[in-house]
């Protein structure tokens, strides 16, 4: 865990990326913030805001693919395991490790806050159903724990590659995964929620009007 108090990996990404995540807690549970969420234009905000974040931290996932010799960096593969992080690991070398350690815990923790924010402004201002809607919030609560939980953590095993032993690494080399599907897998259910939602009030606003 020494690597997480190694201020060489972080920078000013980081720190934007902490005040945005406590900023999205802040709008995730206050009541305050909930609200400010179910103002329509509040989807708009969040796009503005979501659209320069995901541009640069794709260009930098790009860059990572080249770096790994086009393997893709382990957040953006769905489902994978201790050999997928071998592979990574090894494609990238000490230096490329560091690299990718640096984008985690940097550039990349723009992109949880940015999309669970728009997810929020969405579902807070569009869904209208009571079970719906807490449904969407505590599976944002999973994906956002999470996604943080995961891109705080590799690095730890990234930068202790190839050690894997150990009651620590052994427990991130199966935690950590696990934490990145659950990312794409609530964050994936939330969207059908909303969607299934809109459907079911659109058939009712035009029952209403019939």
């Amino acid at each position: 865990m020494d690597v997480l108090f190694n201020t060489e990996y972080y920078s000013v990404f980081s720190v934007i990326g902490l005040f945005w995540s406590l900023l999205t807690y802040w709008l995730m549970f206050s009541k305050r913030g909930q609200g400010l969420l179910s103002n329509p234009w509040a989807i708009v905000i969040a796009a503005c805001a979501m659209i320069p974040s995901i541009w640069y931290v794709t260009e930098q996932v790009g860059m990572l693919t080249k770096l790994s010799g086009g393997i893709p960096p382990l957040d953006v593969q769905f489902g994978y395991g201790k050999s997928e992080i071998s592979t990574f690991a090894d494609a990238l070398g000490a230096e490329g490790r560091m690299t990718y350690a640096v984008f985690q815990l940097g550039a990349d923790a723009l992109a949880p806050p940015a999309f669970v924010c728009f997810l929020m402004s969405v579902f807070r201002s569009t869904v209208k159903r009571q079970i719906p809607l807490r449904i969407c919030a505590i599976l944002a609560f999973i994906y956002f724990t999470s996604v943080l939980l995961a891109n705080t953590l590799m690095p730890v095993i990234i930068m202790h590659y190839p050690a894997d032993s150990g009651a620590l690494l052994s427990a991130l080399y199966s935690s950590v995964p696990v934490m990145d599907w659950l990312k794409y897998s609530t964050h994936a259910l939330a969207w059908i929620v909303i969607f299934l939602t809109w459907i079911v009030q659109g058939a009712g606003w035009l029952k209403s009007r019939a």
